[in-house]
């Protein structure tokens, strides 16, 4: 069999190119979220161009395709930085790829990832366990997902309950799926807010990332789109969420609440409403993201595995990698010991994002 690998801007793919690209998405329910969809690339790429594309033959028919952006010592790393909460390979799910072969190696040094598909180690990319992606399975339904999850944990059937009497008062209005540039810069100025306050670096910072989710908002591509939600009390807003969808599975992107309601848990509340929402558009999955926290553990049926870590190919990537290796190794040891990982988090940042500001 003839294998062979080029590198294109993601700009020059063709129209066959996309085809391919959403036929192979489509089969493989890996890559359902609207991450991999050629519609969220194209919405990339027009706020922080740049994308590049390995395309990979197998006699001669294109069979997979690997976005990314390249970094420092040529390293490929997810097109949106730390806004990917998924990302990888777009390929036919009985294809298996071989990234150290030489015509990879032509291109990158190395590949770092933080979320990516575990059936994607067919390809080499082995990494770590990570934190895994808490699913919500609406596909039977938002009743029969309710009752599955009150049936086995008697703090959700509390937390519903104490949500569904904020929903049914008379002074909550909820609204989904809405263009509203004032929610939308309020949920953005309550991130920077708690980013500021938890001492993260300020994603909004830049003014891309900003851009992005204006452009998903405002697009109308179900491939990847974004889905603003608010909700009300006696006339004023208490909790906004910000999503991306695409034709099954949403992905529970940007939450908010103002602090004033805190005691009402509105957030919590318009996720219930929303989990509803979604479930009567047909989307079958309600993806939370990565982590263990604790709503995330009461909502999810299951938890989708990822792997984080890093191919590395070239010399200087393999220095790089066994550097990041160590410092994670050592962190936690003592204060002193604790330098080289907090350096190595920073440069991840810097790499990520492209500023030294991070």
């Amino acid at each position: 069999m003839h294998s062979s690998v080029d590198c294109l801007a993601f700009d020059d793919l063709s129209k066959m190119d996309l085809h391919l690209w959403r036929r192979f998405q489509g089969m493989d329910p890996d890559l359902a979220s609207p991450y991999f969809s050629a519609a969220y690339f194209t919405a990339v790429e027009q706020v922080r161009p740049g994308i590049k594309v390995l395309k990979f033959y197998q006699d001669h028919h294109p069979v997979a395709y690997w976005p990314f952006r390249r970094g420092p010592l040529g390293t490929a790393r997810p097109v949106a930085g730390s806004m990917d909460d998924l990302h990888g390979i777009i390929a036919h799910p009985a294809v298996t790829l071989d990234l150290r072969s030489p015509q990879v190696r032509r291109w990158l040094g190395g590949y770092a990832f933080s979320a990516l598909p575990y059936g994607q180690r067919r390809h080499g990319l082995h990494g770590q366990s990570g934190d895994g992606n808490q699913v919500m399975d609406l596909s039977s339904g938002y009743e029969d997902w309710l009752n599955r999850r009150s049936a086995e944990s008697s703090n959700f059937r509390r937390e519903w309950r104490k949500s569904q009497k904020l929903l049914d008062a008379p002074g909550t209005v909820v609204r989904h799926d809405v263009i509203d540039l004032t929610s939308f810069d309020r949920m953005i100025a309550l991130k920077r807010a708690a980013y500021a306050q938890a001492r993260h670096f300020d994603l909004f910072e830049l003014a891309w990332p900003r851009d992005l989710l204006l452009a998903l908002l405002k697009s109308g591509d179900d491939g990847a789109r974004g889905v603003l939600s608010t909700l009300s009390i006696e006339c004023e807003t208490a909790a906004i969420t910000y999503c991306m969808r695409s034709d099954r599975v949403m992905h529970y992107w940007f939450p908010a609440y103002e602090a004033k309601f805190a005691k009402q848990k509105p957030g919590l509340a318009l996720l219930f409403s929303l989990a509803e929402w979604v479930a009567s558009e047909g989307i079958q999955e309600l993806h939370l993201g990565l982590g263990n926290a604790q709503y995330k553990r009461q909502l999810a049926n299951w938890m989708m595995p990822v792997r984080a870590g890093a191919l590395a190919l070239s010399p200087a990537q393999q220095v790089a990698t066994g550097f990041t290796a160590w410092g994670q190794r050592l962190e936690g040891e003592n204060r002193l010991l604790n330098m080289p990982a907090k350096y190595v988090r920073k440069y991840e940042r810097m790499a990520l994002s492209g500023t030294w500001r991070a």
